[in-house]
């Protein structure tokens, strides 16, 4: 029986200080990647402007949603309730055409964000295209350990974003 109590207050202690290490941990993640697309801004823009072509590319498709209308612009929309993807709402936030395109991702009524920018930058023969993403996950202790790998995650989703969006635009 001595045993047994040991165990029970070690397990104790360890979920202890797991959890409070989790709330000194940051909520806050990024990632980043950048691409060179071989087609000029205007082409690589339209694929961006338009959350309707966002499917085409993006993991967007994943997401079973309500489209607004108009679907492109400053405060288009995708809207869902989703049961594996839960509630949320991705819009349009800001655009700088040819330029820039800002969007903000809210899911469970604003208990994670995610912001995100795509920046063009038009080059010889081509457009060179940075994406990042931010976020924060609040103070829930075991979200702050995902949060640690949201670089490595999140990045590898956006490498597969860009890879279909480079086969995209270069046909």
């Amino acid at each position: 029986m001595t045993y047994l109590k040991g165990f029970i207050s070690v397990l104790a202690l360890g979920l202890l200080a797991f959890v409070g290490v989790g709330l000194l941990l940051s909520g806050e993640w990024s990632a980043e990647r950048q691409r060179f697309l071989e087609a000029p801004p205007e082409t690589v823009f339209t694929y961006l402007e338009d959350l309707a072509l966002w499917a085409e590319w993006s993991t967007m498709e994943q997401v079973e949603g309500e489209l607004s209308t108009p679907s492109h612009g400053v405060g288009a929309t995708l809207a869902w309730d989703d049961p594996q993807w839960g509630q949320g709402r991705f819009e349009l936030v800001s655009l700088t055409p040819v330029r820039a395109v800002e969007y903000r991702v809210s899911v469970e009524g604003g208990a994670m964000e995610t912001r995100g920018r795509l920046d063009l930058i038009p080059e010889a023969g081509g457009t060179t295209l940075t994406w990042r993403e931010e976020g924060d996950f609040g103070w829930n202790p075991l979200l702050a350990y995902f949060a640690l790998g949201m670089e490595r995650m999140q990045g590898a989703e956006l490498d597969k974003a860009l890879d279909r969006l480079e086969r995209l635009v270069e046909g």
